[in-house]
């Protein structure tokens, strides 16, 4: 596997950085029993995948910045409604949704992969420029504060913020523009063909696809790595900090 050499490396988030603190649906079934409701977990899990594939892109174009935590509440109600839509009718759902949403604002929702502060540490003191490109609503800034990211990464940028989400180029664009980087000068790491790889390659950055259970193989001649600290024998900075 050839090195690469760069000035800045940005990560998607969510099961890239950290990930679910256990089941999705498991999680939701916990909050529920508080709540006078009983649901199997395995329903709601797969619901929850139906639902959050099916969903429009977490991006509101347009929108002012004092709309956008609502917007962003709004689309992940309509993501937990679709999940439960097969249960039948659950008499205190705004009440439980208003806890299950704050849920995933802290570490009873996410916990780290194992190696995620020890990498990041290492990137910059390397003297990269280390940032965040996440289709993640604005708690994203609450969960990487819990989960002791914060004061590693140098930039997040966020699709609900941003108006535009992965793998619309223009996401990377931001990115690459806080940092006045060109996109040949930055490598993406990420777990999605599709929004990471091939959003990556769209906006000209250097993809690098994370593969942690050997399920998805990158596309020919893109770098596949199947946990983050094999990025510290493949990325080589070129700039000192």
């Amino acid at each position: 596997m050839s090195q690469i050499l760069c000035k800045g490396i940005f990560f998607d988030a969510a099961r890239t950085l950290f990930r679910v603190r256990g089941q999705v649906g498991e999680i939701y079934r916990s909050v529920a029993l508080g709540y006078g409701f009983d649901p199997p977990a395995d329903v709601l899990e797969r619901g929850f995948r139906r639902a959050f594939h099916n969903a429009p892109p977490m991006a509101f174009p347009g929108a002012k910045t004092e709309e956008i935590p609502q917007l962003e509440k709004a689309w992940w109600r309509r993501v937990v409604s679709v999940a439960f839509e097969e249960l039948g009718d659950f008499p205190r759902f705004e009440e439980y949704f208003f806890e299950l949403f704050e849920v995933f604002r802290s570490t009873r929702g996410w916990q780290l992969f194992p190696e995620t502060l020890e990498v990041l540490r290492e990137l910059r003191l390397r003297g990269l420029i280390v940032g965040v490109i996440s289709n993640f609503d604005s708690r994203l800034l609450d969960v990487s504060r819990a989960l002791g990211l914060s004061a590693l990464i140098d930039s997040f940028t966020i699709s609900s913020l941003a108006g535009a989400a992965k793998p619309d180029p223009a996401i990377f664009q931001i990115a690459l523009q806080r940092h006045g980087l060109k996109a040949s000068e930055a490598v993406h790491v990420g777990d999605s063909r599709e929004d990471d790889v091939h959003g990556a390659i769209a906006a000209g950055l250097v993809p690098i696809l994370l593969d942690r259970d050997g399920s998805e193989p990158g596309p020919e001649g893109v770098c596949t790595i199947g946990h983050l600290g094999e990025l510290l024998n493949l990325v080589v900075s070129d700039v000192s900090r």
